[in-house]
């Protein structure tokens, strides 16, 4: 089968890119061992994942929109697939092993405002082990209205991240960070940056410094089996071996774009770029 992404561009030439695009930007945050560069102070969670002390949850992979960039084998349906449950249960065996050495929980999916009970469920058997434990929720803001977004912080998460780019940045689901923002002590948007949706991106910049976002997280678009037939691009290859990784190739270029912009026009939140080429390891 053809692969439809080129993978032309090699990752040192990559790296060299990037770095003279830090380097023409001053005071840039460069978080100790892991994959974080920002503008500023990060958001509890971030900080807790910096320190390589935070774990993944994923509740299922039911969602409710299909976007060309997912990485993730999420479906559409209105049933929950049987397996979910054992996945859960393995994640959570995952936490008893390690919690001593876990600080921090991404709850992810799927779309997590779909597994409204679980979430519960599951909080409730963590913090009963870890009490101290700190959990940040992603969500595209789909099903985010006032009653779920409150069950949620009741359940004592105080960090949420909404993924925008799901809904091409629909002026519904940004409205819904000024509600968020009401509820919840950390509110982020955490997109990928991809250059096909730069306007979009951009167009929206103004209003998330408006409902007062804490923090922008662009993500390197990592590609995967799940979205190669459907992003629009080139990409590069991260790694050898095992440790291999695939890139779209201009997404951090966006991302340091994105940067300069927002410096500019001042706006009060922290942009974080946030490459898993890096991902648990130095420079």
């Amino acid at each position: 089968m053809e692969v439809p992404i080129d993978f032309n561009h090699k990752e040192p030439d990559v790296i060299e890119e990037i770095k003279l695009l830090q380097s023409k930007i001053p005071d840039l945050h460069f978080h100790e061992s892991y994959q974080a560069v920002s503008t500023g102070s990060l958001i509890k969670g971030c900080k807790i994942c910096t320190q390589m002390k935070s774990t993944t949850f994923i509740l299922g992979y039911r969602c409710n929109t299909k976007c060309a960039f997912c990485f993730a084998n999420s479906y559409i349906s209105n049933t929950y697939k049987e397996d979910e449950k054992y996945n859960r249960e393995a994640c959570l065996k995952e936490f008893y092993r390690r919690k001593d050495e876990i600080d921090g929980i991404g709850l992810t999916g799927g779309e997590t405002l779909l597994y409204l009970p679980e979430i519960e469920y599951c909080t409730s058997k963590i913090k009963k082990a870890k009490p101290s434990i700190y959990f940040w929720l992603y969500t595209n803001g789909i099903e985010a209205d006032y009653r779920n977004l409150s069950i949620i912080r009741e359940l004592g998460i105080s960090e949420i991240r909404f993924n925008l780019a799901a809904t091409d940045y629909s002026d519904k689901v940004l409205k819904k960070l000024k509600m968020a923002r009401d509820i919840f002590d950390y509110v982020a948007v955490e997109v990928p940056s991809y250059p096909k949706q730069k306007s979009e991106l951009i167009g929206c910049l103004e209003r998330l410094d408006y409902y007062g976002i804490d923090q922008l997280n662009l993500q390197e678009l990592l590609i995967t089996d799940s979205n190669i037939e459907m992003l629009e691009g080139e990409g590069y290859q991260s790694g050898i071996m095992f440790l291999k990784k695939y890139f779209l190739y201009g997404s951090r270029k966006l991302t340091y774009e994105v940067i300069e912009y927002c410096i500019d026009k001042s706006y009060s939140f922290t942009i974080n770029d946030c490459s898993a080429r890096k991902f648990g390891k130095r420079e």
